[in-house]
């Protein structure tokens, strides 16, 4: 049996009794600029704006530490869809997360379990092992700068849904 040591090798992740990989004090997103087609933000027709083209939305730490309890409990997917109790894809569903979720140092971070081992082996091979939130929100247009970078709305209101298992996440390599 494999297990990872957090002690040892800098890793959060373990193997327990039953075989399922439990993940401590992962991060599952951040606060940070990120390019969103318009077509995913919510009303974007409202907007006026380009079906096809990308807009720069900013995830603000005030936002995330409002929306940290609805981070918990929630299931942990192997690709992105909505959840909720009329639509529960269990073929979908591959683990779930903890409640313990916090916001520190920028990043929403919360425990993990995958019970499914075809992704326990795309995490410990490297192959699938990003994390991206799946969120509603309200789209505030309002520009402006965050560590340099521009965006063009700002996430307000921000509600958990679902956590998905990516090759790569929009909210980068470190949130994993």
């Amino acid at each position: 049996m494999l297990v990872f040591d957090k002690n040892i090798f800098g890793s959060n992740r373990e193997i327990d009794s039953n075989g399922y990989l439990r993940v401590s004090d992962c991060s599952i997103t951040k606060t940070q600029v990120a390019p969103y087609l318009a077509q995913e933000i919510p009303s974007w027709k409202d907007f006026g704006l380009e079906r096809d083209k990308i807009y720069y939305v900013l995830r603000p730490e005030a936002e995330l530490k409002k929306a940290v309890e609805t981070f918990n409990n929630l299931p942990l997917t192997r690709k992105h869809i909505e959840v909720d109790v009329e639509n529960v894809p269990k073929e979908d569903i591959i683990g779930s997360l903890g409640d313990s979720a916090v916001f520190e140092d920028g990043y929403l971070k919360n425990n993990l379990i995958v019970y499914d081992q075809k992704y326990i082996d795309r995490i410990e091979n490297g192959k699938q092992k990003e994390l991206s939130c799946g969120y509603r929100y309200t789209p505030v247009r309002k520009s402006g700068e965050y560590n340099g970078q521009h965006y063009d709305f700002v996430m307000k209101d921000i509600i958990g849904n679902h956590v998905a298992l990516v090759k790569e996440g929009r909210a980068g390599h470190d949130v994993m």
